[in-house]
């Protein structure tokens, strides 16, 4: 290495950092990596220490885009220029790297870091086409116009009010645009803002056009920026609203499940017809009562999940039940009222009649116990072997056809296939595996070995299935027959 201290005496000064890098590599010209000669303080500071005499790309992925450009500048003798990350998270750094080969053909490069210019030009950016995007999305026409009120600026919703496209609107001016006479409430209160550089707030109503207008005026640069508020479509929203509202009224009134809602003390506010019938009430006799009021034995667990909504402010989902004469049970979904502020004033609530469908889940519950008995008491297991993945779901009752005390509820068909006798596990695999071919039907006979050794027979009965045009599951049932007519073990398959 040649002696730095003379050479790069400047260097080492220097706020940036500087590298000077030999290639490294069979050939000069497309080198595989660059010795560092020499790094001075301020490189060393950005990339870390010791890297005089090191290669240094290697072991620096961050840097892994700087061989090809620094390759180009030692061949061609073209200055270069590209930027890098370096670091993470907070520490994270943009740099900016120049590199020129040098007259002995190695490479001078200077570090820049331009974090916070790259930062300040992405924040400029993006600020800027924040304010676009909002000046263009803004429901109110928009116009910025230069002293002569000629336009140099119109935003989509100005094209749409003085019905010009914004390259008729751009160099015009306003009045050529504009339908109204000299006269006019705009044209005089424009030219008032402009002369006296004060801003102005005023409405016109446009008689060609049968809109009223809120405008503002505010004096910038020369010029004015005008907005103009159509507040005749916002009357219209108005009565939009009002519409919208006696439309979720009929829909509030017409929905079968209970809505309802209530304030902070937990007295119903409002509730639609069916909720207040399917708690045995009339509307009138549940708005403004609590559930305590309405039905003490139930009301703690109910006003228990009101509180817990108003605590976290979240929307949660819950089974309630209603003792008495008729029991039901309620699904619901309460969350919390909020006012333009963000104060919770109340809350709101769905609760649907789910009665029936408890029933009827306890009676397939049941049945499935009783089902599952059956299966157990004739030596008999379920399974679903889904093919895609390989893994079978079994039973709850499979794992005495296999000797053990308990087996997972879902296991590879590796893991099933060891358990088969070895004579008989080649051809077990391969007929699992024409499941896979075509849907249809397949029967196996073949035998187990237990842990503690025993050997028993099974015989296998299942479907394949297709799924999205492939075949995707094979469901079937899994008996145990050793105890039945012994027949020469082996793979079966019916006709």
């Amino acid at each position: 290495m040649d002696s730095s201290a003379n050479r790069y005496t400047l260097e080492a000064l220097n706020p940036d950092g500087f590298l000077a890098l030999r290639p490294r590599g069979e050939r000069a010209a497309a080198p595989d990596d660059f010795l560092c000669d020499y790094a001075n303080p301020a490189a060393e500071a950005l990339l870390g220490p010791g890297l005089a005499g090191q290669p240094l790309l290697a072991g620096r992925p961050a840097l892994a885009g700087m061989l090809a450009p620094w390759s180009t500048t030692v061949s061609t003798g073209e200055r270069t220029e590209h930027a890098f990350s370096w670091g993470e998270g907070e520490a994270a750094r943009q740099v900016r790297a120049r590199a020129v080969r040098m007259e002995d053909g190695r490479l001078a490069v200077w570090l820049a870091d331009i974090t916070e210019e790259a930062r300040f030009v992405v924040d400029a950016e993006a600020f800027e086409e924040r304010m676009s995007a909002y000046v263009e999305c803004m429901p109110d026409a928009f116009l910025a116009l230069d002293g002569g009120f000629r336009v140099r600026h119109a935003n989509r919703a100005a094209e749409k009010l003085l019905g010009f496209s914004r390259d008729e609107l751009l160099g015009r001016s306003l009045w050529d645009a504009y339908a109204e006479g000299p006269e006019s409430t705009l044209r005089r209160q424009l030219q008032r803002a402009l002369s006296t550089g004060r801003t102005v707030e005023f409405e016109e109503c446009l008689a060609t056009h049968q809109v009223h207008l809120r405008a503002t005026a505010v004096p910038a640069s020369g010029g004015l920026l005008v907005y103009l508020a159509d507040i005749t479509q916002r009357r219209r929203t108005e009565d939009a609203l009002r519409r919208t509202s006696a439309l979720f009224t009929a829909v509030l009134q017409g929905c079968t499940d209970a809505i309802y809602t209530k304030d902070l003390a937990g007295r119903y506010t409002r509730i639609n017809a069916a909720g207040a019938r399917l708690m045995g009430k009339t509307v009138e006799e549940v708005v403004g009562h609590t559930d305590a009021e309405l039905w003490p034995e139930e009301a703690r667990t109910t006003t228990s999940h009101d509180r817990e909504v108003l605590a976290f402010r979240h929307t949660f989902t819950y089974e309630e039940s209603q003792r008495g004469p008729k029991q039901r049970v309620w699904l619901s979904t309460k969350g919390v009222l909020k006012d333009d502020t963000g104060t919770v004033f109340g809350l709101f609530g769905i609760s649907r009649d789910i009665t029936e469908r408890k029933a009827m889940e306890e009676a397939l519950r049941r049945n499935e116990a009783r089902m599952l008995q059956a299966l157990s008491a004739a030596s008999l297991t379920l399974f679903d072997l889904r093919l895609p993945e390989g893994v079978l779901h079994w039973e709850r009752n499979a794992a005495a056809l296999f000797g053990q005390a308990e087996l997972p509820g879902e296991e590879t068909l590796g893991t099933f296939l060891s358990r088969v006798h070895p004579e008989d596990r080649l051809g077990v695999a391969e007929r699992l595996a024409r499941c896979a071919e075509a849907p249809g039907e397949v029967v196996l006979d073949y035998r187990v070995t237990l842990p503690d050794g025993q050997v028993r027979r099974q015989a296998l009965r299942a479907r394949s299935r297709a799924e999205d045009g492939r075949i995707g599951r094979v469901l079937g049932v899994l008996a145990d027959i050793t105890q039945r007519q012994p027949g020469t073990p082996g793979v079966i398959q019916a006709a």
